[in-house]
């Protein structure tokens, strides 16, 4: 029996470039099973030394065009905590719902578009769209992604890379007629949110799609009273529970041979995994009534390790985020314009957000006058490379029964059910399957 390696050079409904090699041996042994991500460095890190502080929520959003949002609030408050700056509640009000509308457009873009056309078979949401029995539902998908997007105008100033977040608050605030419009249209879109959860729940729990389950640490923001989205303490499923801002002590990274995207571990231990199943794990208490009770109507528990299950995870979490922007809403009232306040001195701060995709890390130095003298970013994706990588090793052995066709589809429909971000996590999806022999 020969050797079997299976290449595959481009996989769709994921951002940025990677490569999965797989080796399979002469008597089926599995050789090797890793995720080797090739998107070029960004050098972000690099060339934020020497910019004052106020540039770098600007400049760092740039990373992501998905998420920028994350990426903006975490690097306002680590800079907020290198000067010592303390916002108000209504800024902390307007943050939140800002990263909760992210959540939103980014949770409906994948459910819908990337992860559920694997689900039921279609090669792409346009095709699914062909099925007259599935078209309201990309429709009313495609209404909630644009919701999620308004959000984020009404609060952020546009859709992609806010301009309203500021060090210190915001340089704009809604009026409360915009949020007001905004709110019924949250509630119009519940029930659709509600169902969402019934059909992910349907299509993740029922053959031919792959189950598995591996038990390994999940890491997230946790907040005793409510579901941590800007802040909160860094906990995990295996009992880590400290201050966000110590993530560098705590969360390792590491080089490795052949893959542009350094490994991640907690310190002393192993791989976690970051994202919206980690976020329930750890704070299945804390969702609203009514996600709750969708996620209990479908039989979905926690802790839960299986990581297909995340498509379940996504929408109940978008269950929540509407019922917390209405909430927000309302506490909101009509806001004031309040004019960011801050003094300049050497310091400093990190911070950690939560991404649509997970824990979204940064954090650096500021000298007296403003300027930065070193800066870490750490995207959610980087977080999951390794443990996306372990899932891989667990995962294909079960599989090698398949024809290569077959093996393949599987590997892609693992990869995009952890909504990679490529571009993100280096500081082109190709798949490799080689069976010896």
């Amino acid at each position: 029996m020969s050797e079997r390696r299976i290449y595959v050079d481009y996989i769709a409904r994921t951002e940025g470039d990677g490569a999965i090699d797989i080796i399979i041996g002469p008597n089926g042994e599995l050789k090797k099973a890793c995720w080797e991500v090739w998107e070029p460095p960004r050098f972000f890190e690099a060339f934020l030394v020497g910019r004052k502080f106020d540039e770098v929520p600007e400049i760092v959003q740039r990373i992501c065009g998905i998420c920028p949002h994350p990426h903006n609030l975490a690097a306002v408050q680590a800079v907020e905590r290198a000067l010592g700056v303390k916002v108000s509640e209504q800024t902390v009000l307007l943050r939140k719902l800002l990263g909760l509308g992210d959540w939103i457009q980014s949770h409906a873009l994948h459910v819908f578009c990337l992860a559920l056309p694997d689900f039921l078979g279609y090669e792409s949401v346009i095709a699914m769209a062909g099925n007259s029995e599935l078209l309201p539902v990309v429709k009313k998908a495609l209404a909630l992604k644009r919701l999620g997007n308004d959000i984020s105008c009404v609060v952020g100033g546009r859709e992609v890379h806010p301009v309203t977040s500021v060090v210190g608050g915001f340089s704009a605030v809604p009026t409360k007629s915009q949020l007001q419009e905004i709110k019924e249209r949250l509630k119009a879109n519940k029930e659709f949110a509600v169902e969402a959860v019934k059909l992910c729940n349907q299509v993740a729990t029922q053959p031919p799609y792959p189950d598995l389950v591996r038990k390994c640490e999940h890491v997230s923001l946790h907040d005793d009273n409510e579901y941590a989205v800007n802040d909160g303490r860094l906990v995990s499923t295996e009992g880590l529970d400290v201050p966000n801002w110590e993530y560098p002590q705590w969360l390792i990274e590491r080089h490795v041979p052949g893959c542009n995207c350094k490994h991640a571990i907690v310190k002393g231990r192993d791989s976690f995994l970051v994202g919206p199943l980690a976020r329930i794990n750890n704070n299945f208490e804390q969702l609203s009534a009514d996600a709750k009770a969708a996620a209990k109507e479908v039989g979905f528990t926690v802790p839960c390790f299986n990581p297909f299950m995340s498509i379940v995870a996504r929408a109940i979490e978008t269950v929540h985020a509407i019922d917390a922007c209405i909430e927000i809403i309302d506490q909101l009232g009509e806001p004031k314009y309040e004019e960011p306040k801050y003094e300049v001195k050497a310091g400093e701060g990190y911070a950690v957000t939560e991404a649509p995709r997970g824990i979204c890390c940064h954090g650096g130095r500021i000298d007296k006058d403003g300027v930065v003298q070193k800066w870490d970013v750490v995207a959610p994706t980087a977080r999951n490379v390794y443990n996306l990588e372990k899932d891989f090793q667990e995962f294909v052995p079960k599989l090698l029964h398949l024809s290569d066709e077959e093996l393949t589809l599987k590997c892609e429909i693992m990869v995009r059910n952890y909504d990679p971000c490529q571009s993100c996590a280096t500081h082109s999806l190709k798949v490799r399957i080689h069976r010896e022999g």
